[in-house]
């Protein structure tokens, strides 16, 4: 079983000032994936393109992690692999509020109601949808969390100071303090998930 890092966009490091901050809790085995940088104009063909590229490395009991953009990529591997995924842990995801997912999948959405970065790509969906002809899943589900009230789906503010001290902003929660009780509960949830997945 493996834990798949996915990082956002506009990353030049493959992560490792983000979701790769987050190895050392991990209890278990994990991969790293960079979809190398991008701007908003390629966006969609990367992240169609990191899809591909993951989907085949995704076996049964595994758990995704990402944060912003990367979220983007786990919805697109959960429409093909949702069988075999264990659970999904969303940190400041760049998707919509109103997203659903599949009943039987567990979500933990870490979002912070001080990031103004995901309002910037809700209003880039807006712009790039044409009305809605053209649609993007973008949207502030990082600033205000899931809203699709489904049991599966949990919502966790790291504003509020509930798991470490408060984190600020997109990408807070990957600054010490923070990091160290937010992976530690990241590390343990993906572990438990991987054990329910696999009884």
């Amino acid at each position: 079983m493996t834990v798949h890092l996915i990082h956002g966009f506009n990353v030049s490091d493959g992560g490792k000032n983000s979701v790769g901050k987050l190895r050392p809790y991990l209890l278990s085995r994990y991969q790293m994936h960079d979809y190398g940088w991008t701007g908003l104009i390629r966006l969609r063909i990367t992240n169609a393109k990191a899809t591909k590229n993951i989907g085949p490395l995704v076996e049964p009991g595994d758990v995704l992690v990402a944060h912003s953009n990367g979220a983007m990529i786990c919805w697109s591997l959960v429409q093909e692999h949702s069988d075999k995924l264990a659970g999904i842990i969303l940190i400041n995801p760049a998707l919509r509020r109103d997203t659903v997912w599949p009943d039987d999948l567990p979500v933990m959405c870490i979002y912070n109601s001080t990031d103004w970065v995901v309002g910037l790509g809700r209003m880039w969906s807006r712009l790039v949808s044409l009305g809605g002809l053209n649609f993007h899943g973008w949207g502030a589900a990082g600033r205000y969390g899931f809203t699709s009230e489904q049991p599966r789906v949990k919502n966790l503010d790291s504003a509020k100071g509930d798991v470490s001290a408060p984190s600020k902003g997109h990408s807070g929660l990957f600054k010490l303090p923070q990091v160290e009780n937010w992976g530690k509960l990241i590390g343990k949830m993906a572990f438990a998930w991987e054990k329910a997945f696999m009884k």
